[in-house]
């Protein structure tokens, strides 16, 4: 009798619970940051999206048989996506941001489409917008400096703007437009700083030169007249930022003579990721790249022929145990 009373309470638990329902999954990936330390100065890479490219419109010289190898040793298939990175840097004394993403202007641009991320990265790894002391700008692609405005708004209201006199240039003289009418970009351009040269936030430099504590603009002029690089430098310990010297890794680390139809100037490109490859690889500087897979980060060195790229290996460093804070001086 008590077998059977038994054997009818299990019988009715088993009818009377449901089935364990699947573990629900959870779509979205974490916010994309990164820190690190470079001496005492913190660089945060912040990912402001990734779009899918076909390697042959980004390096329409190379041969099918060259990307389809690089590709398999890379691990990749073709199409492969891109990375669009900024490096938000905290001397101790100033926060400077370097690059500012494309504020999700130009959607419906298949080169665009899938990025406009940064802000919410930069909310997420401990920075406001308000907080940016300095903008530093590499060069005038939309997808460096659309992040400029919040519509007609400066988006970081407290910002000095900065960027290479050369690179600007072609929109600050009064007759560019005259010059080329049919070109969007122009207008495009003077969108995004007029609000920051109305409020007298916008200071230009003249090529090589330090900007801040710790921080040295090199000129790096091919992929634009102005391109410029950033070299970030504390107690020995160097940084590069690289902008756009290097679009595709699977490719152009060992094979620098690549160019890109972005290029203004290819040889001059060429000849800049070549003189760049060559200090980082000799000075051991830790290179941060634009489009490389984020946080695009990591080493370079010389082989028999070319270079090799080494990711820098994941770290937490010891003060990231406590919430990243900026206090003006």
């Amino acid at each position: 009798m008590k077998a059977q009373i038994i054997g009818t309470i299990a019988l009715f638990i088993a009818v009377a619970l449901p089935a364990s329902a699947p573990a629900r999954q959870t779509k979205p990936q974490a916010p994309g940051f990164y820190r690190l330390m470079v001496g005492a100065i913190e660089v945060t890479a912040l990912n402001d999206g990734v779009v899918s490219y076909r390697t042959a419109q980004l390096l329409p010289t190379a041969t099918p048989e060259q990307i389809t190898k690089s590709l398999y040793e890379a691990g990749l298939s073709d199409p492969w996506v891109m990375s669009y990175n900024a490096y938000l840097i905290n001397t101790g004394d100033k926060l400077v941001l370097i690059d500012t993403g494309t504020g999700g202007k130009l959607d419906d641009s298949p080169f665009f489409a899938g990025a406009g991320r940064l802000v919410a990265n930069l909310r997420a790894s401990g920075y406001r917008p308000e907080l940016i002391d300095e903008v530093y700008i590499t060069h005038l692609g939309p997808d460096h400096v659309g992040g400029l405005t919040n519509g007609k708004e400066r988006a970081f209201p407290n910002a000095v703007l900065r960027v290479a006199r050369s690179e600007v240039a072609v929109f600050l003289k009064p007759d560019a437009a005259q010059a080329n009418p049919k070109d969007w970009r122009i207008p495009f351009w003077r969108d995004l700083f007029q609000p920051y040269i109305n409020a007298g936030k916008f200071q230009p430099f003249d090529e090589d030169g330090p900007l801040a504590n710790g921080i040295r603009a090199v000129a790096t002029p091919g992929h634009t007249p102005g391109h410029t690089s950033y070299l970030i430098e504390s107690k020995w310990q160097k940084l590069l930022v690289l902008g756009d010297l290097i679009l595709v890794a699977a490719m152009q680390f060992a094979d620098p003579s690549l160019p890109t139809p972005f290029d203004a100037d290819q040889r001059g490109g060429i000849a800049q990721r070549y003189r760049m490859l060559e200090l980082a690889a000799r000075e051991d500087y830790v290179l941060a790249g634009a489009h490389l897979s984020f946080p695009g980060l990591g080493r370079v060195r010389a082989t028999s022929s070319a270079y090799r790229w080494i990711p820098l290996d994941y770290s937490i460093p010891a003060e990231s145990r406590r919430p990243a804070s900026h206090r003006r001086p």
